[in-house]
C-alpha cells in the first residue's frame, strides 16, 4: 500500500471511529459506599424489598454479573440509569427470540444511590466481586459493518489484500490508536467474535442501540463458554426494553 493510500485510510477510519469506556476490574471486594458504582459481582444494587429474580426455566436464581451506567444521550433531559444484569449461568441463554424470556435480566434504577441500597439479592459464591476504574478508548466497527455500510473503505483494503482485508484493516485501527480486540466497554461499538448480530425492540420491532459489552474477566472468575462476550442492547423509544448476544469462541 502506498503511502498515499494508506493515510487515505486511516483518515477514513479517524472519522467513523467512535469513544467508549474501558472498564477494568480494579480491587477485590465489596463496601456498602461502592453498592451505587460500576462494579463486577457481589451483591447487586437493589432498593427495599427486592429480591432475586429467577430464571423461569431451572427455577434458580439469577447471578448478578455486572452494573454499569451507559454513556449519556446528549438530547437526554436526565441522567443515565444504573442498570444491573443477571444471567443463568445453568441454562446458559445466548439471547435470541426463541429462547424463554427471564432467563437474563437488566434491572434500572434511575436514582441509586448507597443510601438507599439493600442487599435482598444474594450473591453468587463463584463470582469474585470487583471494583472498577475506567478509560476512555476508541473502537471501529465489525469488518462486516465496513463492508455493508463503508464500501470505499473496504475498497482500499481489499486492494491491498484481497485474500485478508480484515488484517489490513485491523492494523490500520491499530495504528490510529483503536481497540481492536474484545474487552468489557460502555458505548462505541461492540467488538464481535463471531460476527455481527442485531436485537430488534419487542414492542416497536427496531434495531436496538448497543449499550455495553461484557468480556470474559479472569479475575472475576467470569467466563462466558470459551473465553466469550455479551453484548447488552437498548430500545431508544422503549427504555425498559433490552437485549442480549452472548458469542464466545
Amino acid at each position: 500500500m502506498s503511502e498515499a493510500v494508506k493515510e487515505t485510510l486511516k483518515d477514513a477510519l479517524k472519522k467513523i471511529r467512535k469513544e467508549c469506556l474501558r472498564v477494568i476490574p480494579e480491587k477485590p471486594g465489596f463496601a456498602k459506599l461502592m453498592a451505587a458504582e460500576t462494579r463486577f459481582a457481589g451483591p447487586a444494587y437493589a432498593e427495599a424489598e427486592e429480591t432475586a429474580p429467577i430464571c423461569p426455566v431451572c427455577g434458580e436464581k439469577l447471578s448478578f454479573v455486572f452494573q454499569f451506567y451507559p454513556l449519556p444521550d446528549k438530547k437526554a433531559l436526565s441522567a443515565p440509569p444504573l442498570l444491573a444484569f443477571f444471567y443463568c449461568f445453568k441454562c446458559t441463554p445466548i439471547g435470541t427470540e426463541k429462547e424463554e424470556p427471564g432467563m437474563w435480566l437488566v434491572r434500572a434504577y434511575h436514582t441509586a444511590s448507597p443510601e438507599k441500597f439493600s442487599d435482598g439479592t444474594g450473591v453468587d459464591q463463584d463470582l469474585t466481586p470487583f471494583s472498577c476504574r475506567s478509560e476512555k478508548v476508541h473502537v471501529l466497527p465489525d469488518y462486516e459493518t465496513i463492508e455493508e455500510k463503508y464500501p470505499n473503505i473496504a475498497e482500499m483494503c481489499e486492494q491491498e489484500d484481497a485474500d485478508d482485508p480484515v488484517s489490513v484493516y485491523e492494523d490500520a485501527g491499530i495504528e490510529i490508536g483503536c481497540e481492536m480486540e474484545p474487552f468489557t466497554s460502555i458505548g462505541g461499538y461492540p467488538i464481535w467474535i463471531q460476527g455481527e448480530a442485531e436485537r430488534n425492540c419487542p414492542v416497536c420491532k427496531k434495531p436496538m442501540e448497543f449499550i455495553c459489552q461484557i468480556d470474559s474477566q479472569q479475575e472475576v472468575q467470569l467466563m462466558w463458554g470459551d473465553a466469550g462476550c455479551v453484548y447488552l442492547f437498548r430500545c431508544h423509544e422503549h427504555q425498559d426494553k433490552f437485549g442480549m448476544e452472548m458469542q464466545c469462541f
